[in-house]
């Protein structure tokens, strides 16, 4: 009779102790988690930074005074705007 409780009884301590480690093991993996994250928004806001910077290069560069510089210097002195006669619309079926 006792020797049927011991082993119940051993039985539930390696069970409730299996338990334990991977709540343990749980925990640990959202600690790294909580670690990563500060590092993570830095990269972030790096990153938000750099798209600010490319977006205002980007409106620069399509800005209608640098276009219009553009048209006036010899390498694209050759483009004009087309004639509606030569203009080709396809429609699709």
């Amino acid at each position: 009779m006792t020797r049927g409780i011991l082993i119940r009884l051993l039985i539930c301590i390696f069970f409730l102790g299996g338990v334990l480690c991977l709540y343990i093991d749980k925990q640990n993996d959202l600690t790294g988690f909580k670690i990563e994250i500060p590092r993570l928004m830095r990269s972030l806001s790096t990153i938000e930074g750099e798209v600010v910077q490319l977006r205002y290069e980007v409106e620069q560069i399509e800005s209608p005074e640098r276009l219009m510089e553009l048209l006036r210097s010899p390498e694209f002195a050759h483009l004009k705007y087309p004639l509606v006669d030569d203009v080709v619309v396809i429609y699709e079926e």
